[in-house]
């Protein structure tokens, strides 16, 4: 490649670095999933997906006397194998497409334990026995486990009964060795969670990476004590709800207190069982509190509002093309958006009543202090962009793209066409 061409490759790809900003996803927003989600799919799949949640926690793997690893009486891992696409064939691709774009989960934990479960005594007695090396049968199980589910990244640890602090640290330990971060659950017993996670720690630096406060049932007088339930080396604390605890608005005000009182950086929500209940509400009205994205002033090209005249609440957005679960993620709730501000006339903004860019759509060069009748509380996803250059999301019956070339003495050689042009290492739009 001469050098000519080597400057103009270069350019393009510092323009379009320069316009493709991208924002760190925070995990702020978690839900157990009950078997709900194998009950019902793949309806359950695509709405949590499209919910918003950042993290889910699929509920529960629990361990039997001999090892074995079950869900709802089904056998998952025996002897060292995966066998659960025998009774549920679609699992394996349904965890991973918990993970698969267009989605706002960015991270999958397994749960053990719960409310009268036996996972941790039998976890206890087959440590004991066996260890937790290559040979014993809770390292082959959760192998093999790991082996067909990936995507799973850490075990939830709710053992609400059996307090045995070395056999539960050894086998998170084992887990961490395996490739599973470890998170805290705890609801009572604070000197006991205490005791595991330093020892846990103190083997493994980082296994431990979340704690989550029950404040709900047997947890509900933990409420006004979030802030007690410190852990050195862990600095994420996430404070939870059920969905049925009170109504969504009272959870998202009590999720706020926490917030504004700086004991709690995240939340979570017990549990997704059926469909009584708003996920996409809840899951992007979390994410507004606990900031999953945050958008520098200076990168803001668009501001939501739930309201007409530019009231309710305010979801900033930078240029880019934002799914239903990418609104969710940033906090703004499908179907709610009545106003928006553009905040320079270079940009515009094209509205769609889908959750992924198809069906109808509307174009807006300007503010608007309500939407047309089709789209106020209509809107699932959104694309923001420049006219000026194009950049960085032109939508598709805008393509194709075509870069510019040159001769030796630095003159066009190729013929613009409609649709996205890169000149000079930036994207120009042609009409």
């Amino acid at each position: 490649m001469d050098n000519t061409k080597k400057k103009v490759f270069l350019a393009v790809l510092c323009t379009l670095f320069a316009f493709s900003d991208t924002f760190a996803q925070n995990e702020v927003s978690g839900v157990y999933v009950g078997g709900h989600i194998r009950r019902e799919r793949p309806g359950t799949v695509k709405k949590l997906r499209n919910s918003g949640f950042t993290y889910v926690i699929l509920f529960n793997v629990h361990v039997d006397t001999d090892g074995t690893l079950k869900t709802d009486g089904e056998t998952i891992c025996k002897d060292g194998e995966y066998v659960f696409q025998k009774p549920q064939p679609n699992y394996q691709g349904d965890v991973r497409d918990l993970k698969t774009a267009p989605t706002s989960i960015s991270r999958i934990d397994i749960c053990i334990g719960g409310w009268g479960n036996d996972s941790y005594t039998n976890i206890r007695n087959l440590v004991n026995s066996q260890g937790v090396g290559p040979n014993s049968i809770l390292y082959r199980n959760f192998k093999a486990l790991k082996e067909a589910l990936p995507e799973v990244d850490a075990v939830n640890n709710d053992i609400e009964q059996d307090y045995d602090v070395n056999s539960a640290a050894k086998f998170h330990v084992m887990m961490y060795d395996l490739g599973y971060l470890t998170t805290l659950a705890p609801y009572t017993y604070k000197s006991y969670w205490t005791q595991l996670c330093s020892k846990i720690l103190a083997e493994r630096p980082g296994a431990v990476d979340r704690v989550m406060v029950q404040c709900y049932d047997g947890g509900a007088g933990n409420t006004n004590s979030v802030g007690s339930w410190t852990f050195a080396g862990v600095s994420n604390r996430h404070a939870g709800r059920t969905n049925y605890q009170t109504d969504m608005n009272t959870s998202l005000a009590q999720f706020q207190k926490w917030k504004d009182d700086g004991v709690a950086n995240g939340g979570f929500v017990w549990v997704y069982n059926d469909e009584t209940w708003d996920l996409n509400a809840w899951a992007s009205g979390m994410n507004r509190i606990f900031g999953a994205v945050s958008v520098p002033e200076d990168k803001v090209a668009v501001r939501c509002y739930s309201e007409k005249n530019y009231k309710g609440y305010c979801v900033p957005l930078p240029l880019g093309r934002f799914t239903q679960a990418d609104l969710a993620v940033y906090g703004l709730t499908a179907k709610d958006l009545s106003s928006l501000e553009l905040l320079d006339p270079d940009y515009r903004v094209t509205l769609f009543t889908t959750p992924d860019f198809t069906g109808a759509k509307i174009t807006r060069k300007t503010s608007a202090k309500q939407l047309a009748t089709n789209y106020d509380n209509n809107v699932c996803s959104i694309i923001v962009e420049s006219v000026a250059t194009g950049i960085d999301n032109i939508a598709e019956d805008e393509a194709p793209q075509q870069e510019a070339t040159y001769n030796l003495a630095g003159q066009r050689t190729d013929k613009m066409q409609k649709g996205v042009n890169i000149v000079n290492g930036k994207k120009i739009l042609i009409k």
